[in-house]
């Protein structure tokens, strides 16, 4: 599921990269220019133009300059799939406070890591990280997939502990049954039912747990995402060598492993038990 989404994710990004390019307000002139230079070109004017054809094929070349130039920005490009995650993964979505804070904070992390890469001066560090800064836009999908989870989780908790209440108190009623019942046909129904009030309970418990530790890795998470961001702040021309910006990269990837995990463990635990 996590995979799926996320090559979901990165077609939407392609495609949001390819608009930019098309519709820079450079773009628009380009084509407008050329657009009014034809035309004007094919009209009895009292100076030359030359040939329309010409003014054509100039505006088409210099929108294709322009459009592979915005392709090759990776710095730029970054900053519109940056764009685009913060208008798709929306914070107000989530409708738990504490949630949605970290949420917000995830994303104020982002777009300082992307300024501090920006503000790197050297060309080679820079471009190194741009390549560290794609596997944010992992880290962010998977954080908000998390939060979504356990907002959810945090609306459906209730209901969670009133069936709780309800197979714990059942399951007393069952056991105490079972110790007075002579009938075996009956005894077998009564443990039927003990089995599974049992597997009920072993559920919420497993539900739980997995939430809790959701939570903790979401934490966790932000931590990680602060440090992060002091480190490429610190980084200077010399830990190219040194490794220390690949070592960044591979910080980075085991985050988003572990995310994946996460959800991937979270959804099970729904699916198992037809929770989803």
């Amino acid at each position: 599921m996590a995979n799926k989404a996320r090559e979901q994710m990165e077609k939407r990004a392609q495609k949001a990269i390819v608009q930019h390019a098309f519709m820079r307000w450079e773009s628009a002139v380009i084509i407008g220019l050329t657009m009014l230079l034809t035309v004007l070109a094919t009209l009895p004017l009292p100076f030359a133009l030359g040939p329309w054809w010409v003014w054509l094929l100039a505006g088409i070349v210099a929108e294709a300059m322009l459009v592979y130039s915005s392709l090759s920005d990776d710095a730029a490009n970054k900053q519109v799939v940056a764009e685009m995650l913060r208008s798709e993964f929306q914070p107000g979505r989530i409708k738990t406070p504490e949630l949605r804070r970290q949420v917000e904070e995830a994303f104020n992390y982002r777009s300082r890591i992307a300024t501090a890469i920006q503000e790197q001066p050297d060309t080679v560090l820079r471009d190194e990280l741009i390549q560290t800064a794609s596997q944010l836009d992992d880290w962010l999908e998977e954080l908000y997939y998390l939060a979504q989870r356990l907002d959810r989780y945090g609306s459906e908790r209730e209901l969670y502990q009133k069936n709780r209440a309800r197979a714990v108190e059942r399951l007393q009623q069952l056991q105490a049954q079972l110790r007075t019942e002579d009938s075996p046909a009956v005894k077998t129904d009564i443990e039927v039912n003990i089995s599974s009030k049992r597997r009920q309970l072993e559920t919420i418990d497993q539900l739980d747990n997995a939430m809790e530790q959701a939570r903790l890795r979401l934490e966790n998470t932000l931590t990680a995402m602060s440090t992060i961001h002091a480190q490429m702040t610190l980084l200077g021309a010399k830990d190219i060598d040194s490794g220390r910006a690949q070592r960044l990269r591979q910080d980075i990837a085991e985050e988003v492993n572990e995310l994946t995990d996460i959800l991937a463990a979270m959804d099970e635990v729904y699916t198992t038990n037809g929770t989803t």
